[in-house]
């Protein structure tokens, strides 16, 4: 029998037990989440380290703060070279090779036509064909061009025409999240969840089991899912026509908007991508929804990721790898 001081001294090296501390806070247009299973300190100094990526990320990629250095590459469009941090140049670098590898199906030049197109409650009409014809001639991601920054960190960047825009939306989104994810890391945590907006990534366990993530209803209401998945180590992205739309004439119109056409695309009504990373999914995701159908989900299953489609008439497409996996088939 151990004498009672030892068995203090042995209890007091036994490692502190783990919680989850979960944190919720607006910040690059939409809701963050951060959810982390470690020991109350850890956890508190986990959940602050992704936040603080979060708040760099939105300060440096966020286009509609005009102090951001992306508005800045943003207002020099046509008028030469920009000097740009080493986080923006990264995701500019990602940006153009996720365009040149869905054959533009993914654009971040498609910012262009972002202010023709109102989803927050004060237009309810789309705009006329001849302004989004003239705006989408400046849509092409060919015309954003990088070099390495002499004497210096970072890149420079222009954009070639006047008028021309980058948007980053859920890319910088999906990239905030993988950075925060190498954070935690860093950190020895090793069971945590990150949410931007549609982009998520679950690592390890909660409770003893892999993270339950459901999938929206795209017709449902924001609490309505037609699917739930066991998420574990792998990044999760969603795109759908149902958070900023209206409807006109009958036809629903949405922020999803196909570069080629310069309008919403009816392809699809949902879009979600299982992949490695939050980016990979993010890309895939929105060259799936504008896709669409079949060839949407070749094109996930083809870059070695996972999908869920469902198209604009509401039949309903899975990844063969997903099919078994779903907490209950979809509807």
């Amino acid at each position: 029998m151990l004498a009672l001081p030892a068995l203090l001294a042995l209890l007091s090296l036994a490692p502190p037990p783990e919680a989850e501390l979960r944190e919720s806070r607006p910040g690059m247009g939409t809701l963050l989440t951060v959810a982390v299973v470690a020991p109350p300190d850890r956890a508190r100094a986990g959940i602050d380290a992704a936040f603080a990526v979060f708040d760099r990320v939105d300060r440096v990629m966020n286009e509609w703060r005009p102090d951001s250095p992306l508005s800045r590459l943003n207002a020099r469009a046509g008028r030469g070279w920009v000097a740009l941090p080493a986080d923006l140049c990264e995701v500019l670098r990602i940006a153009r090779r996720g365009a040149r590898d869905t054959g533009g199906l993914f654009d971040p030049t498609w910012a262009a036509v972002s202010d023709l197109w109102r989803f927050d409650g004060t237009e309810q009409a789309p705009p006329p064909d001849e302004a989004v014809r003239a705006r989408c001639a400046l849509v092409g991601w060919r015309g954003l061009e990088l070099r390495a920054r002499r004497g210096g960190p970072g890149c420079e960047a222009r954009l070639l025409r006047a008028g021309m825009k980058v948007g980053l939306g859920g890319l910088a989104k999906g990239w905030a999240v993988d950075r925060a994810a190498r954070r935690l890391r860093a950190l020895g945590i090793r069971n945590f969840l990150l949410q931007a907006g549609g982009d998520l990534y679950a690592a390890g366990r909660r409770g003893g089991a892999p993270w339950h993530v459901a999938i929206r209803d795209p017709r449902g209401g924001p609490l309505d899912a037609m699917a739930a998945l066991d998420v574990s180590d792998r990044a999760f992205s969603t795109s759908g026509d149902y958070e900023h739309a209206f409807e006109a004439g009958g036809r629903r119109y949405h922020h999803l908007i196909d570069p080629r056409t310069c309008r919403p695309s009816p392809a699809s009504r949902a879009a979600t991508v299982l992949a490695r990373t939050a980016v990979e999914a993010e890309i895939l995701g929105k060259a799936a929804f504008l896709e669409g159908g079949e060839a949407g989900l070749a094109r996930v299953e083809a870059a070695g990721a996972a999908a869920i489609l469902v198209d604009g008439d509401g039949a309903v497409r899975v990844s063969p790898a997903l099919a078994g996996r779903l907490a209950r088939a979809p509807r």
